[in-house]
């Protein structure tokens, strides 16, 4: 037996509305593939030719905000183009002098169907990698409000990754016990604050990477 898992910490189905409130529009039958079930050969990612938040918002109920809008692309780049971040006047990215504000919590809830604006916040909307709009049974470690992928543990938790571990020497590419960069207790100092190296992101359409939330 074979079990489609996606590594990816961002969910991947994206079943149409209408498609989950007439089934009989899409095929049921998934032993054939996810080829067959979507009507072609499944390319796994946009190529340019769409954005998970397209496919997102045709979840969305017919009446809702994100489908009344009457588009949400971007025009793509041109060759030689730089992508320019149209929300930086309005970012909520904090200046450098200024101290970080951290969210007490997150609504896990929301509604990006009624509220399509937030979806400029969340790096996943904007994902290189394409969905699959098919009830095809797909596992991953996370997914968002309208995905319907099957939720399973993360594999870091069984299966560490190197380049992630304290004292990692990408130059050796080994694991000291003590890093270089670690300091003696006496002369740490009350201060807090996150550092690490982003783990990529996708651009699709061009021009968003600056809203992602790791970057901000």
């Amino acid at each position: 037996m074979d079990f489609p898992i996606n590594a990816k910490a961002e969910g991947r189905v994206l079943v149409p509305w209408e498609h989950t409130q007439y089934p009989n529009m899409t095929l049921q039958d998934s032993s054939a593939g996810v080829d067959a079930m979507m009507g072609g050969k499944f390319i796994p990612d946009w190529q340019g030719d769409s954005n998970v938040w397209e496919a997102y918002r045709l979840t969305c109920p017919a009446a809702s905000q994100a489908r009344r809008l009457f588009t949400s692309l971007r025009p793509q780049l041109r060759e030689g183009q730089v992508p320019k971040n149209f929300l930086e006047a309005t970012s909520s990215s904090s200046s450098k002098d200024a101290d970080f504000k951290f969210v007490p919590d997150v609504d896990d809830n929301f509604d990006f169907c009624e509220h399509p604006w937030a979806r400029y916040q969340q790096g996943h909307f904007f994902s290189d990698w394409r969905t699959v709009h098919v009830l095809y049974p797909v596992f991953s470690p996370a997914k968002g409000k309208g995905f319907s992928d099957i939720l399973i543990p993360s594999h870091y938790y069984y299966s560490a990754t190197a380049m992630y571990t304290y004292g990692f020497d990408p130059i050796t590419e080994t694991t000291k016990e003590v890093d270089d960069n670690e300091q003696p207790w006496h002369k740490k100092t009350d201060k807090i604050f996150w550092r690490g190296a982003t783990t990529g992101g996708g651009s699709s359409p061009p021009g968003h990477v600056a809203s992602y939330q790791r970057h901000r």
